[in-house]
């Protein structure tokens, strides 16, 4: 063996992979190989948040790691709560998001995709001084309902939603045009336990301007 071909070998055993390198064979032989096996619809949503995982393979900078989580985080909560998407694609999305929160945390980082708490959300819907029942109860999150019910006879729905701002609404059609709505914002956990106390009746088109055009929550539930 001549002597050149010995300081080849020794230099390249000496050769270690830097953090970047390690970010960039988890993209190629993990994450990839998760999100390909999702449906466009859903694929969609893990481009973004592909490209920013891209970005560490080149250079790994902590403030590009958090956008990446952020990033991560707001996508795989809109997966979970987004009801036409399939269980077993909700299913991959939660393994993905465990290994990649094993990878960085292994590694000595903060856990990358925030875990989702749930919280039992409480309504009570009055209208005219007595109890609302059978009005349908949505609770909205980014323009998506993520949680719905029924009031029972005593006016009482329940639904379990994760940490976080949402937009919740009462809604019931009386018939001859008549109908009861009202929204208000909530902040969970620090509200959990929400009153309507509803005085008036509204008009279909008051109710449709109200809701910005968005469906009734007859129609989306």
């Amino acid at each position: 063996m001549t002597e050149d071909w010995k300081t080849y070998k020794k230099v390249e055993v000496e050769i270690k992979k830097s953090f970047s390198d390690e970010v960039h064979e988890f993209l190629t032989k993990v994450f990839n190989v998760y999100i390909i096996k999702f449906s466009s619809d859903v694929f969609r949503y893990l481009e973004g948040v592909r490209d920013k995982l891209i970005s560490l393979t080149s250079h790994f900078d902590n403030e590009k790691y958090i956008d990446f989580c952020d990033s991560f985080s707001k996508v795989y909560k809109t997966i979970l709560f987004d009801k036409s998407i399939d269980p077993e694609s909700k299913k991959r999305i939660e393994e993905l998001a465990q290994k990649t929160n094993t990878f960085f945390t292994s590694r000595g980082m903060n856990p990358c995709v925030k875990e989702l708490r749930y919280y039992k959300l409480r309504i009570k819907s009055i209208f005219n001084g007595k109890n609302l029942e059978n009005a349908s109860v949505g609770v909205e999150s980014e323009g998506r309902v993520v949680a719905s019910a029924k009031t029972n006879e005593n006016g009482f729905a329940e639904v379990d939603v994760p940490e976080g701002k949402y937009i919740i609404y009462v809604y019931k059609d009386l018939g001859e045009g008549k109908y009861i709505y009202e929204e208000k914002s909530i902040l969970v956990p620090q509200e959990t336990e929400i009153v309507f106390n509803i005085k008036e009746t509204k008009s279909r088109s008051e109710v449709e301007r109200e809701r910005g055009g968005k469906p009734l929550i007859k129609e989306v539930s």
